[in-house]
């Protein structure tokens, strides 16, 4: 039998070591298996966030190449100025560009536009002149699809990608634009906002490491994305969440292992001590040696107690004292430890069989303990008196004390935040002091009158109920209160529920911030991402937004009511009227009065003469007319409407739900403004205007681009038309057969120029009076008028050919035509030379500042028979301001070799005279 006994003593603990010790290793490769599965999940849920952001700021950043130079002006006289402009602005609205360069049909390269500060770049204004290969990428073909290259520069020890192409492949005269990134910069803000410290990770392109962040460990944890395009190069990105310092895993089969065996050999010590308390058959003495309290039994003898039977406990406890002690009767040993006070209640123990239990500070130095808590009771004739020492009890208590002192202190001192408990009914039962620095109310009024301080509570208010009614934490939100001050607070809530054992909503706990500043400045950094910084208006971007959503709305409401008509004709009659009748009893007022358009209009802007301000008296002065004409703008907008600035002197304007005769009235008051309006600057007086093209947006517009396209048509031919007007665009025949003739006549001007389909005319030059006695035999003035040949045989005016000609960017071309044929008329003509004064010929302002133009005249000036002062150039006088430095250098160039120049529209002693008898005098004829 004592055999058997022993077997069990270490057998069911080696049994028991056995089970947990599965138990917790099977736990501990559990976890460590989930653990390794959610840093697979959480890195391939940060890398499909750093993909979708890196492919958004690539498709933004090629989108803005595209615009600009689907933007390049055909007929500006300044490319390199106008790209300048251009490409400081972009790179001030989208950040990333390290350079933009500008190179010519020739690839010499003309100008290096870099940001002011933030971005390294390889490419500097050291470059100006070389050839394109000097920047790093050679474009071989005249297609619309960006070439790229990827190239590491030892001067910046970074990797940058470039992208160019050729700016119009109908046009290669107008050279190529390269743009330049600096990877490393890109990447390294981007990934520092969106992965952090936590995920090791690698962006790779053709086998280059752009970008990496630790050292990716091969433990079958990396996510690796398949290729994405990124600024037109292909990335490869491997991400890995880093493993936590703390392996769970290990640390719960560890500990698991600790705690069977101590477990298993506890239980082998109990089971020991079992078998020999058993074999000796001592229960009581057991139970008492066993207790943690001394356990003292007390006889009454006379009015007092005598100590009858201690256990063990009780000797440890009143070690010191013990002898002194068993020798007294209960009295005087109360008295001898200062108890003596507690004597009466354990009497009233006897008499009345009711337990007494006290807490007692020992004040005596005769026994170790500092705090007893004594328990008496009647076992019987005795009573019975326990023991316990508090003292570490009553210890902890104070620690606890003075810890929740340091935690209220702590709390009270946070700025900006406070700690809250509230019931489950969601009343305020406390808050921190923060609350008094937040909105100046004390933590008890704010907690009785919680309710009158809001202003605004989440509409999701009831989701968010039912969400911590489940015992789970919900989503931090916002709520809107009144300061005492009178200032409005916006305080975010993080509430944590707390709950009993069966679920049950007890209370709710959580911490609270004030957050006012933030959203502020969210909403600072919103506005200034989607407005214009000088006029404060909507930008291009979110113009062009506004207006996708637009045209978004116009589609669904066509959907709607076709699904709406589908189901009224499915519907019975009498059903059909009733449905009617109730929806139109339910409706307010007001809705049912109002009509509903289903039209809206755009409105394109081209300031007029913007170009003279600017060149004139500087960008300064440009910047104060911007500002002034966008204030004029809002007058005749309401706050439905959209109004932006586009461009340098561009502006859109999109009255909402308004039909076109009501928004040409407002167009004819905002010109009537615009014409009144005058610009001083510095003691100088302009006139402005405005080119306005209209279109009306409904159902049947396609998209955005080409509502915009068509607008921006509009706005041309209101130039063409005399300026400071407007033009609405019709989908009708008459604009079809204006837009079919304006084709005609561009194709016929190619045709001119490529097979000299221009025919010259002259037309005199006569004084308007002439001084008596003056010889009759005066030499012939006259100046040079051009006239196109339409495909029929018929002569087309230059009113409709040569506006077309400025529009694109074709009128360099007809005035070097111009002047290579008079010159070739008049050597053809040697006897004419003698009777002619002046030939005046015109020319164009874009001619004038085209370097090339003005290289081509001067040589063949230089080689012809036909002496230079009787060649007359005539210039207008808006042309000469606008283009003052070109016109200046244009003018000396031909002066020094003979040439004179008259300003064309201006009054000299030249008038120009209609000859009627004559009306189509052919160059060179008497």
């Amino acid at each position: 039998m004592l055999k058997r006994i022993n077997h069990r003593v270490y057998a069911l603990p080696t049994m028991l070591f056995l089970f947990l010790s599965v138990l917790f290793v099977s736990a501990g490769i559990y976890l460590q298996e989930d653990e390794k599965s959610a840093r697979i999940s959480k890195a391939q849920s940060v890398a499909e966030q750093v993909k979708i952001s890196l492919e958004v700021f690539s498709t933004e950043r090629v989108q803005a190449i595209h615009n600009l130079m689907l933007n390049w002006p055909t007929f500006e006289p300044n490319q390199v100025d106008w790209f300048n402009a251009q490409a400081m602005s972009l790179m001030g609205m989208q950040k990333g560009f390290s350079s933009l360069v500008f190179i010519d049909e020739q690839g010499a390269i003309q100008w290096i536009a870099t940001p002011s500060s933030g971005t390294r770049t390889r490419i500097d204004n050291q470059l100006i002149g070389l050839p394109m290969e000097a920047v790093g990428l050679q474009i071989t073909g005249l297609s619309e699809t960006l070439e790229s290259a990827l190239i590491y520069s030892q001067k910046t020890q970074h990797h940058h990608i470039l992208v160019g192409r050729a700016i119009s492949p109908q046009e290669p005269e107008h050279g190529y634009v390269v743009a330049g990134f600096d990877v490393q910069t890109i990447l390294g803000v981007m990934l520092g906002e969106l992965v952090g410290p936590q995920f090791n990770f690698s962006l790779t392109s053709d086998n280059n490491v752009l970008f990496d962040g630790g050292e990716l460990v091969n433990d079958g944890t990396i996510v690796s994305l398949t290729p994405f395009p990124f600024i037109k190069r292909d990335l490869v990105l491997s991400m890995q969440s880093q493993l936590s310092p703390y392996n769970s895993g290990m640390l719960i089969i560890v500990i698991g292992l600790l705690m069977s065996a101590l477990v298993s050999y506890v239980l082998h010590k109990q089971l020991k001590g079992a078998v020999k308390l058993s074999m000796s058959q001592q229960r009581y003495l057991t139970a008492s040696e066993a207790s943690l309290d001394a356990l003292l039994i007390y006889q009454p003898v006379d009015n007092d107690f005598v100590l009858v039977e201690a256990n063990s406990y009780s000797r440890y406890l009143f070690r010191g004292a013990c002898d002194v002690l068993s020798t007294m009767h209960l009295a005087e040993q109360m008295q001898y430890i200062r108890f003596d006070s507690d004597f009466d209640n354990v009497t009233e123990v006897a008499k009345t069989g009711v337990p007494y239990e006290a807490h007692i500070a020992v004040t005596s130095d005769k026994i170790v303990p500092e705090w007893l808590k004594i328990q008496v009771v009647k076992a019987g004739d005795n009573i019975a008196v326990t023991v316990r020492d508090v003292t570490e009890r009553f210890r902890a208590q104070q620690d606890l004390k003075r810890s929740e002192e340091r935690y209220r202190r702590l709390v009270d001192g946070m700025h900006r935040h406070f700690v809250y408990t509230k019931t489950a009914e969601h009343n305020f039962v406390y808050v921190s002091a923060g609350i008094e620095d937040i909105l100046g109310y004390s933590a008890n009024d704010f907690c009785e009158d919680q309710a009158k301080y809001v202003r605004q509570v989440p509409d999701q208010t009831f989701e968010i109920r039912q969400i911590i009614a489940s015992g789970t934490k919900p989503e931090p939100y916002l709520v809107h209160y009144r300061g005492k001050s009178g200032q409005d607070h916006i305080i975010e809530f993080s509430d944590t529920p707390i709950v009993d054992e069966d679920g049950m909503l007890i209370a709710v706990e959580g911490i609270a911030r004030d957050v006012t500043k933030e959203l502020a400045l969210q909403e600072e950094v919103y506005f200034q991402a989607n407005h214009d910084q000088l006029t404060g208006l909507l930008n291009r971007y979110a113009f062009d937004a506004q207006l996708r959503s637009l045209l978004n709305d116009f589609k669904n409401n066509d959907v709607d009511d076709a699904q709406q008509e589908r189901h009224e004709n499915n519907g019975s009659a009498n059903v059909t009227r009733l449905t009617s009748h109730l929806s139109t009893q339910s409706l307010s007022p007001t809705l049912q009065t109002q009509p509903q358009t289903t039209q809206s209009v755009m409105c394109f802007v081209d300031m007029d003469r913007f170009k003279l301000v600017n060149d004139s008296c500087g960008h300064p002065a440009g910047d104060k007319l911007l500002k002034e004409i966008s204030t004029i703008f809002r007058q005749y907008v309401n706050s439905t409407d959209l109004l932006a600035r586009i461009g340098g002197d561009e502006f859109c304007i999109i009255f909402k739900n308004q039909r076109l005769d009501d928004v040409t009235k407002i167009l004819d008051k905002l010109l009537i403004a615009i014409s009144n309006y005058r610009f001083v600057y510095d003691d100088k007086l302009f006139f402005v205007g405005a080119s306005i093209g209209v279109i009306e947006i409904n159902s049947n517009t396609t998209s955005a681009e080409a509502l915009i396209k068509a607008a921006d048509n509009a706005c041309y031919k209101a130039k063409h038309l005399g300026r400071n007007r407007y033009f609405v665009f019709r989908e009708s025949d008459s604009q079809m057969a204006i837009d079919d003739s304006e084709n005609q006549v561009l194709h016929a001007l190619h045709r001119a120029l490529q097979n000299d389909g221009f025919e010259l005319y002259s037309q005199a030059i006569m004084p308007l009076s002439v001084p008596d006695g003056t010889h009759t035999a005066q030499l012939q003035h006259y100046e040079i008028l051009l006239r196109l040949h339409a495909k029929d045989g018929n002569l087309i005016s230059p009113s409709l050919f040569i506006p077309l000609a400025e529009r694109h960017g074709l009128m360099n071309k007809v005035d070097l035509w111009v002047v290579e044929n008079t010159l070739k008329t008049l050597e053809q003509n040697p006897a004419h030379i003698d009777n002619v004064g002046k030939v005046a010929i015109n020319l164009s302002g874009i001619t004038l500042g085209d370097e090339m133009a003005l290289h081509k005249i001067t040589q063949r000036m230089q080689s012809t028979s036909i002496p230079a002062e009787k060649i007359c150039f005539e210039i207008t006088e808006t042309t000469a301001v606008t283009n003052l430095n070109a016109a200046k250098h244009f003018i000396s160039t031909l002066r020094d070799i003979g040439c004179s120049f008259a300003l064309d529209d201006f009054g000299a002693w030249y008038v120009i005279i209609y000859i009627p008898q004559k009306p189509r005098c052919r160059l060179c004829e008497n």
